[in-house]
Protein backbone atom coordinates (compact mmCIF):
# COMPACT_ATOMS: atom_id res chain seq x y z
CA UNK A 1 0.00 0.00 0.00
CA UNK A 2 1.29 3.47 -0.89
CA UNK A 3 1.85 6.20 1.70
CA UNK A 4 -1.05 8.13 0.13
CA UNK A 5 -3.44 5.23 0.51
CA UNK A 6 -2.23 4.21 3.95
CA UNK A 7 -2.36 7.74 5.42
CA UNK A 8 -5.81 8.44 3.98
CA UNK A 9 -7.20 5.10 5.16
CA UNK A 10 -5.75 5.51 8.66
CA UNK A 11 -7.02 9.08 9.04
CA UNK A 12 -10.53 8.27 7.80
CA UNK A 13 -10.67 5.20 10.06
CA UNK A 14 -9.66 7.25 13.11
CA UNK A 15 -12.18 10.03 12.43
CA UNK A 16 -14.95 7.52 11.74
CA UNK A 17 -14.30 5.70 15.01
CA UNK A 18 -14.25 8.99 16.93
CA UNK A 19 -17.58 10.02 15.37
CA UNK A 20 -19.34 6.67 15.67
CA UNK A 21 -17.97 5.31 18.97
CA UNK A 22 -16.28 7.89 21.17
CA UNK A 23 -15.80 5.33 23.97
CA UNK A 24 -13.89 2.93 21.72
CA UNK A 25 -11.69 5.71 20.39
CA UNK A 26 -11.02 6.86 23.95
CA UNK A 27 -10.01 3.33 24.99
CA UNK A 28 -7.62 3.01 22.03
CA UNK A 29 -6.02 6.33 23.02
CA UNK A 30 -5.86 5.26 26.67
CA UNK A 31 -4.16 2.02 25.65
CA UNK A 32 -1.54 4.00 23.71
CA UNK A 33 -0.69 5.88 26.91
CA UNK A 34 -0.44 2.58 28.77
CA UNK A 35 1.73 0.93 26.10
CA UNK A 36 4.12 3.86 25.91
CA UNK A 37 4.33 3.96 29.69
CA UNK A 38 5.15 0.26 29.75
CA UNK A 39 7.98 0.89 27.29
CA UNK A 40 9.20 3.86 29.34
CA UNK A 41 9.16 1.91 32.59
CA UNK A 42 10.87 -1.10 31.00
CA UNK A 43 13.57 1.07 29.44
CA UNK A 44 14.05 2.81 32.79
CA UNK A 45 14.54 -0.48 34.64
CA UNK A 46 17.04 -1.71 32.04
CA UNK A 47 18.87 1.62 32.01
CA UNK A 48 19.13 1.71 35.79
CA UNK A 49 20.51 -1.85 35.85
CA UNK A 50 23.10 -0.98 33.18
CA UNK A 51 24.14 2.09 35.16
CA UNK A 52 24.91 -0.19 38.09
CA UNK A 53 27.35 -2.18 35.95
CA UNK A 54 28.63 0.52 33.61
CA UNK A 55 28.00 4.00 35.03
CA UNK A 56 26.94 6.48 32.38
CA UNK A 57 25.73 3.83 29.92
CA UNK A 58 22.22 3.64 31.37
CA UNK A 59 20.99 6.45 29.15
CA UNK A 60 22.12 4.52 26.08
CA UNK A 61 20.29 1.39 27.22
CA UNK A 62 17.21 3.51 28.00
CA UNK A 63 17.25 4.85 24.44
CA UNK A 64 17.66 1.42 22.88
CA UNK A 65 14.70 -0.11 24.73
CA UNK A 66 12.33 2.85 24.78
CA UNK A 67 11.00 2.09 21.29
CA UNK A 68 9.30 -1.09 22.54
CA UNK A 69 6.34 1.04 23.63
CA UNK A 70 5.85 2.68 20.23
CA UNK A 71 6.25 -0.65 18.47
CA UNK A 72 3.46 -2.07 20.65
CA UNK A 73 1.24 0.92 19.79
CA UNK A 74 1.70 0.39 16.04
CA UNK A 75 1.35 -3.38 16.23
CA UNK A 76 -1.73 -3.38 18.48
CA UNK A 77 -3.64 -0.55 16.82
CA UNK A 78 -3.68 2.03 19.61
CA UNK A 79 -3.96 5.79 19.00
CA UNK A 80 -0.98 7.98 19.90
CA UNK A 81 -1.36 11.76 19.65
CA UNK A 82 2.08 12.38 18.20
CA UNK A 83 1.58 9.84 15.42
CA UNK A 84 -1.93 11.13 14.78
CA UNK A 85 -0.44 14.59 14.25
CA UNK A 86 1.21 13.31 11.09
CA UNK A 87 -1.89 11.45 9.89
CA UNK A 88 -4.29 14.32 10.60
CA UNK A 89 -2.18 17.01 8.94
CA UNK A 90 -1.58 14.74 5.95
CA UNK A 91 -5.29 14.05 5.59
CA UNK A 92 -6.42 17.63 6.26
CA UNK A 93 -3.89 19.00 3.77
CA UNK A 94 -5.36 16.69 1.14
CA UNK A 95 -8.95 17.56 2.20
CA UNK A 96 -9.80 14.05 3.35
CA UNK A 97 -10.58 15.43 6.82
CA UNK A 98 -11.67 18.90 7.94
CA UNK A 99 -9.02 20.85 9.89
CA UNK A 100 -11.40 21.40 12.81
CA UNK A 101 -12.12 17.68 13.08
CA UNK A 102 -8.41 16.87 12.81
CA UNK A 103 -7.50 19.20 15.68
CA UNK A 104 -10.41 17.92 17.79
CA UNK A 105 -9.23 14.35 17.28
CA UNK A 106 -5.71 15.33 18.37
CA UNK A 107 -7.06 16.97 21.52
CA UNK A 108 -9.10 13.91 22.49
CA UNK A 109 -6.18 11.59 21.72
CA UNK A 110 -3.85 13.65 23.90
CA UNK A 111 -6.25 13.70 26.85
CA UNK A 112 -6.73 9.94 26.86
CA UNK A 113 -3.02 9.24 26.26
CA UNK A 114 -2.49 11.14 29.51
CA UNK A 115 -5.18 9.09 31.24
CA UNK A 116 -3.45 5.88 30.18
CA UNK A 117 -0.04 7.12 31.33
CA UNK A 118 -1.41 8.13 34.74
CA UNK A 119 -3.20 4.81 35.24
CA UNK A 120 -0.13 2.72 34.48
CA UNK A 121 2.22 4.98 36.44
CA UNK A 122 -0.05 4.78 39.50
CA UNK A 123 -0.08 0.99 39.28
CA UNK A 124 3.70 0.80 38.87
CA UNK A 125 4.21 3.03 41.91
CA UNK A 126 2.64 0.29 44.02
CA UNK A 127 5.02 -2.36 42.66
CA UNK A 128 8.24 -3.45 44.34
CA UNK A 129 10.36 -2.45 41.36
CA UNK A 130 9.24 1.18 41.50
CA UNK A 131 8.65 1.68 45.21
CA UNK A 132 10.41 4.81 46.52
CA UNK A 133 12.66 5.69 43.58
CA UNK A 134 15.60 7.63 45.00
CA UNK A 135 16.86 10.90 43.46
CA UNK A 136 19.68 9.10 41.62
CA UNK A 137 17.34 6.78 39.69
CA UNK A 138 17.60 7.18 35.92
CA UNK A 139 13.88 7.96 35.46
CA UNK A 140 14.05 10.69 38.11
CA UNK A 141 17.17 12.32 36.68
CA UNK A 142 15.75 12.20 33.14
CA UNK A 143 12.53 13.83 34.34
CA UNK A 144 14.43 16.56 36.20
CA UNK A 145 16.58 17.27 33.17
CA UNK A 146 13.52 17.83 31.02
CA UNK A 147 11.85 20.15 33.50
CA UNK A 148 14.79 22.52 33.88
CA UNK A 149 15.26 23.17 30.15
CA UNK A 150 14.53 26.64 28.79
CA UNK A 151 11.16 27.16 27.05
CA UNK A 152 12.99 27.69 23.75
CA UNK A 153 14.91 24.46 24.28
CA UNK A 154 11.72 22.52 24.98
CA UNK A 155 10.04 23.85 21.84
CA UNK A 156 12.98 23.25 19.51
CA UNK A 157 13.70 19.78 20.89
CA UNK A 158 10.02 18.89 20.63
CA UNK A 159 10.01 19.84 16.94
CA UNK A 160 13.02 17.61 16.35
CA UNK A 161 11.63 14.76 18.47
CA UNK A 162 8.38 14.28 16.61
CA UNK A 163 10.07 14.77 13.26
CA UNK A 164 12.23 11.75 14.15
CA UNK A 165 9.32 9.76 15.64
CA UNK A 166 7.26 10.20 12.50
CA UNK A 167 10.22 9.20 10.35
CA UNK A 168 9.79 5.87 12.14
CA UNK A 169 6.03 5.81 11.60
CA UNK A 170 6.34 6.56 7.89
CA UNK A 171 9.07 3.93 7.65
CA UNK A 172 6.79 1.41 9.36
CA UNK A 173 4.09 2.07 6.73
CA UNK A 174 6.54 0.92 4.05
CA UNK A 175 7.66 -2.11 6.09
CA UNK A 176 6.02 -5.34 4.96
CA UNK A 177 5.69 -7.31 8.18
CA UNK A 178 5.92 -7.02 11.98
CA UNK A 179 9.62 -7.96 12.11
CA UNK A 180 10.48 -5.31 9.52
CA UNK A 181 8.47 -2.70 11.43
CA UNK A 182 10.37 -3.60 14.61
CA UNK A 183 13.75 -3.03 13.00
CA UNK A 184 12.55 0.26 11.51
CA UNK A 185 11.05 1.59 14.74
CA UNK A 186 13.62 0.61 17.37
CA UNK A 187 16.76 2.37 16.02
CA UNK A 188 14.89 5.48 14.83
CA UNK A 189 13.11 5.94 18.16
CA UNK A 190 16.39 5.19 19.93
CA UNK A 191 17.93 8.14 18.09
CA UNK A 192 15.37 10.64 19.39
CA UNK A 193 15.64 9.33 22.95
CA UNK A 194 19.46 9.25 22.95
CA UNK A 195 19.50 12.85 21.74
CA UNK A 196 17.42 13.87 24.76
CA UNK A 197 14.61 15.33 22.65
CA UNK A 198 11.12 16.14 23.90
CA UNK A 199 8.05 13.97 23.22
CA UNK A 200 4.87 15.01 25.01
CA UNK A 201 3.38 11.54 25.58
CA UNK A 202 6.73 10.16 26.73
CA UNK A 203 6.84 13.07 29.17
CA UNK A 204 3.34 12.18 30.38
CA UNK A 205 4.81 8.79 31.29
CA UNK A 206 8.09 10.02 32.78
CA UNK A 207 6.56 12.71 34.95
CA UNK A 208 3.70 10.49 36.12
CA UNK A 209 6.05 7.68 37.17
CA UNK A 210 8.35 10.18 38.90
CA UNK A 211 5.44 11.85 40.71
CA UNK A 212 3.89 8.64 41.99
CA UNK A 213 7.04 6.60 42.68
CA UNK A 214 9.91 8.92 43.65
CA UNK A 215 10.76 9.70 47.25
CA UNK A 216 11.30 12.56 47.66
CA UNK A 217 9.47 14.13 44.72
CA UNK A 218 11.99 16.29 42.80
CA UNK A 219 11.73 20.00 43.51
CA UNK A 220 11.51 20.72 39.77
CA UNK A 221 8.37 18.61 39.46
CA UNK A 222 5.85 21.40 40.09
CA UNK A 223 2.47 21.86 38.43
CA UNK A 224 3.71 24.99 36.67
CA UNK A 225 6.86 23.36 35.29
CA UNK A 226 4.97 20.28 34.13
CA UNK A 227 2.20 22.31 32.46
CA UNK A 228 4.73 24.53 30.67
CA UNK A 229 6.64 21.48 29.42
CA UNK A 230 3.56 19.66 28.20
CA UNK A 231 2.09 22.69 26.40
CA UNK A 232 5.32 23.74 24.65
CA UNK A 233 6.27 20.18 23.80
CA UNK A 234 2.81 19.46 22.36
CA UNK A 235 3.10 22.53 20.12
CA UNK A 236 6.62 21.56 19.06
CA UNK A 237 5.57 17.98 18.39
CA UNK A 238 2.70 19.24 16.22
CA UNK A 239 5.11 21.35 14.19
CA UNK A 240 7.73 18.59 13.85
CA UNK A 241 5.52 15.57 13.24
CA UNK A 242 2.41 17.25 11.89
CA UNK A 243 3.58 20.10 9.70
CA UNK A 244 7.13 19.03 8.85
CA UNK A 245 6.36 15.36 8.18
CA UNK A 246 2.62 15.10 7.51
CA UNK A 247 2.40 18.45 5.75
CA UNK A 248 5.57 18.01 3.73
CA UNK A 249 4.71 14.49 2.57
CA UNK A 250 1.19 15.65 1.66
CA UNK A 251 2.76 18.32 -0.55
CA UNK A 252 5.34 15.95 -2.02
CA UNK A 253 2.64 13.48 -2.98
CA UNK A 254 0.65 16.07 -4.88
CA UNK A 255 3.57 16.28 -7.31
CA UNK A 256 4.25 14.20 -10.44
CA UNK A 257 2.74 10.74 -10.12
CA UNK A 258 6.06 9.01 -10.85
CA UNK A 259 7.48 10.50 -7.63
CA UNK A 260 4.55 9.78 -5.30
CA UNK A 261 5.21 7.50 -2.34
Amino acid sequence: MSLNDAAKAAAVKKVTLLDESFARFAVRATLAGVYLCIGTAFAGVVGQAVNGVAPGMGAVAFALFFGVGLFAILLLGADLATGNMMYMVYAASNKHVAWGKALYLLLITTIFNLVGAIIFAAIMAMSAKFADLDPSHLLVTVSEGKLIKSPQGMLVEAIAANFVVNMGIVGAIFAKDAASKFFVIIPIIGAFVALGLEHVIANFCLFSITLFASDPVPAALTAGNVALNWILVWIGNFIGGGLLVGGVYAWLNRGPEAYRD
